[in-house]
């Protein structure tokens, strides 16, 4: 008998929920007989936290009608902020002791799911489901590949995404860094957003900005380059993304126009007297400066210095 790693969980599934703090597990399995007389199987279950200790042990018939439960008093509950992972090691044994399968992977132990009324929940806790559609790059080396997603991963978090779309074999690495995985039954209830991906020389698009700009809180400011145009005036239209409401904008070191509002922040009739436009975008608790010459072409504006 071997475990089916092409089922849901590689074999092996979790169905937790919480009773007055302690946590109820519904363990599901999927098998694959390969003889007859499989059915006296063992089955071994141990769960383990990150420093090794053994924190549940289960043990039954490989193919026990009844489902296998399991309670612990006190989990570490996997969010956003703080992914625990437990690390789960099942294996099987035939009649006489002979191990014939081991399946060892990392466990989140949480509560998901999405209520009719208030929406998705985690841990009991509503939020709003902020989905991202990456691809896996395709690089020459397998070491290059592992850098970027990596880095990617990490970006995305920082645009305030906690889902994320992506090939099964980055599953796991999204989890350990506080991403929730994309499942079809999400459709009808959140959003996703295409991953803003490099440009040819490596510089991050303004779309990244604007998705952060609608997804996290945390105070920033960001000119967007391409945004830069001149009007008949002779003066400057200029688009700032920023996820603060009220953002003030600087030319030429002088303040021009205060702005409230969300997301995006278009300013208008923006004078610039020298040569050298001196831009700076103002929120409370952050700012950003651009500069450029007045001969610099709008057509190559998105590649100017970020």
């Amino acid at each position: 008998m071997k475990f089916d790693r092409n089922a849901a969980g590689e074999g092996v599934e979790a169905v937790c929920r919480m009773e007055n703090g302690r946590m109820a597990i519904e363990w599901k399995f999927a098998f694959i007989v390969t003889q007859r007389g499989e059915d006296k199987d063992t089955l071994r279950l141990t769960l383990r936290d990150p420093a090794g200790e053994v924190v549940l042990l289960c043990m039954q018939r490989a193919l026990e009608e009844e489902t296998l439960t399991s309670m612990i008093l006190r989990p570490q509950l996997w969010n956003f902020d703080r992914p625990y992972l437990y690390e789960l090691e099942a294996t099987l044994s035939d009649c006489s002791g002979r191990e014939t399968d081991r399946l060892v992977r990392q466990l989140s132990l949480r509560v998901l799911y999405c209520d009719p009324r208030r929406g998705w929940m985690l841990n009991g806790e509503e939020f709003i489901l902020k989905a991202v559609d990456y691809p896996t790059p395709r690089l020459a080396s397998q070491r290059e590949l592992q850098q970027r997603v990596l880095r990617d991963v990490k970006r995305i978090k920082e645009m305030g995404a906690n889902c994320v779309r992506c090939e099964k074999t980055l599953h796991k690495l999204c989890e350990k860094a506080g991403l929730l995985v994309w499942r079809e039954e999400m459709a009808r209830a959140g959003e996703v957003l295409p991953w803003p991906e490099e440009d040819e020389n490596g510089q991050t698009p303004s779309l990244f900005y604007r998705y952060r700009a609608r997804w996290n809180r945390e105070p920033f400011v960001y000119i967007v380059p391409e945004s830069i145009s001149v009007l008949p005036s002779g003066n400057f239209k200029v688009t700032v993304y920023s996820s603060e409401s009220r953002v003030a904008l600087y030319s030429d070191g002088v303040l021009f126009e205060f702005l409230s509002g969300q997301e995006e922040f278009i300013f208008q009739e923006v004078p610039a007297k020298g040569p050298c436009v001196m831009l700076s975008a103002e929120g409370e608790g952050s700012s950003m400066s651009l500069s450029f010459h007045k001969m610099f072409p709008l057509s190559d504006r998105s590649k100017a210095p970020r």
